[in-house]
């Protein structure tokens, strides 16, 4: 008879044991790079917290995975007991159980409502410290309140499912979870089932990504505990349940789906002069004023739909994705093109949606109207304005650049500060005191105002986009110039 040991005192090599085990994770299934493995991956405790990692390869998965259910206890006999390599680590565990065919495994019956582990968790305001880091994934524990529209793209050459949660935490901040392909098959699943009554999940070893601000994505190792009985667990579904009538508010305004600078700005943001930002920088933050004045002004009204082209059904104008293939309605939206300006340079961005709205101060479809009626906007008195401002800005490069060679650049976000207050952080004001650069500035390379940029205006109707090539791309329309102080009536 094996001998019952904690497991604790199980050692590589040892055979002749037992030890009763709670399965605490369940991993999915996954291929070894370049050679023909499959292989699944769990985590055992005992009652002494001690962990372990379990494995099972190739064709024992079906015949021995099954067996094993999350959170279930278990007495486990004789699997094969070896060290993990220290570059196949991706946790505290150094240890590997291997069960195969030849592994005992009897169900135990579990009287214990609680498991006795604890986890360390990453709070939603940290996030931001590990966005796009690969080297680190974090543990995050959260309420699922609501889940987007599940869509299918293409993804490396193939089509790929994804569909993003929303979790939630007790301070009433939220972050979108993708889940994509089998785990959405799995824990999606299962999350999906359970939404009505606001499950709780362990989002175990995710990574933090940055799209529209922050956002969790899986890694190969990651895992979903979805209602697990661990006491923090246990709390935050008993806090959902008490403030149902709350968390029905948030997801009837849906300001999760726009970006969040409560999560996305670090309290120590660190900012970028315009002269040092470099194409490779994934995101920027810079400290920058806005100008209209030397520019190409865009307004361009299409589908919120990225990558769509523009076709007519009817009398009703829709697009096509070309991603999912869909149609959907257009539906006017504003983009426009600014100079973000400091005592070191100027680089062109661009504005999208609610954004550029904002900083107008008047929407897409009142633009719309200025332009059938074919009078100016305001664009002068805008300008005025934002002379004497400035701001905090979230950038990200794009891959097209301009005609003149220069890199383009996309607006995420962006808040007026305090000029007085935040000086001191600031570059230093030119001698003559204009916010603006000069032409004989040294950062002539990024682009300066009034550098082969002749005052536009140009304003480009759904209408007469349909009988362009289909393989348009609606971020741009760089040979659409109209050079008229007045905007040109388009028949």
């Amino acid at each position: 008879m094996a001998n019952l040991l904690p497991m604790r005192d199980i050692v590589p090599h040892m055979t002749n044991w037992s030890c009763d085990i709670t399965v605490q994770e369940r991993q999915q299934i996954t291929s070894s790079m370049g050679i023909p493995t499959r292989k699944q991956k769990f985590v055992f405790y005992d009652s002494e917290g001690s962990r372990v990692e379990g494995i099972i390869f190739n064709d024992d998965i079906p015949r021995m995975s099954q067996i094993l259910q999350i959170y279930k206890k278990y007495r486990i006999s004789n699997a094969e007991v070896r060290p993990i390599p220290s570059k196949f680590q991706t946790s505290d565990l150094t240890v590997q159980w291997v069960i195969s065919s030849r592994t005992v495994i009897d169900k135990i019956p579990d009287g214990d409502e609680v498991m006795p582990v604890k986890f360390c968790y990453s709070k939603f305001t940290d996030l931001v410290q590990y966005m796009d880091d690969k080297t680190k994934s974090v543990d995050v524990l959260g309420v699922v309140i609501s889940a987007l529209e599940r869509k299918t793209v293409t993804k490396n050459s193939r089509q790929s499912d994804v569909q993003k949660f929303v979790l939630l935490n007790e301070e009433s901040q939220t972050v979108l979870l993708s889940l994509w392909d089998s785990f959405l098959a799995n824990k999606g699943e299962d999350m999906l089932s359970k939404l009505h009554s606001y499950p709780v999940i362990i989002a175990r070893r995710v990574k933090v990504n940055n799209y529209n601000g922050v956002a969790l994505g899986i890694w190969f190792d990651s895992t979903i505990l979805v209602d697990p009985p661990i006491q923090e667990a246990i709390e935050l579904k008993n806090w959902a349940l008490r403030n149902t009538d709350l968390i029905k508010e948030i997801v009837e305004k849906k300001a999760y789906i726009k970006y969040n600078p409560q999560l996305s700005l670090k309290s120590d943001q660190k900012t970028t002069w315009i002269c040092n930002i470099t194409s490779s920088q994934k995101t920027i933050w810079v400290k920058a004023q806005i100008s209209f004045e030397h520019i190409f002004q865009k307004y361009w009204y299409m589908s919120y739909k990225n990558c769509c082209r523009a076709t007519a059904a009817g009398h009703e104008v829709v697009f096509t994705c070309n991603s999912c293939k869909e149609k959907h309605p257009a539906v006017p939206r504003c983009r426009f093109d600014v100079d973000l300006t400091d005592s070191t340079g100027v680089i062109p961005a661009s504005l999208f949606g609610e954004l550029a709205e904002k900083l107008l101060t008047f929407n897409a479809l009142e633009a719309m109207q200025h332009f059938n009626e074919n009078v100016e906007l305001p664009l002068e008195f805008v300008h005025n304005e934002l002379k004497s401002k400035t701001f905090l800005l979230h950038i990200k490069p794009v891959q097209t650049q301009l005609a003149d060679a220069r890199q383009r650049y996309t607006i995420i976000y962006y808040s007026e500060i305090d000029d007085a207050t935040d000086s001191g952080q600031l570059a230093m004001q030119p001698k003559d005191g204009s916010p603006f650069p000069t032409k004989e500035s040294d950062t002539i390379q990024l682009g300066t105002p009034g550098e082969n940029s002749a005052r536009s205006k140009i304003c480009v109707r759904l209408s007469d986009r349909f009988d362009e090539p289909q393989n348009i791309e609606l971020d741009e329309d760089e040979n659409a110039e109209c050079s008229s102080s007045k905007k040109q009536k388009l028949n």
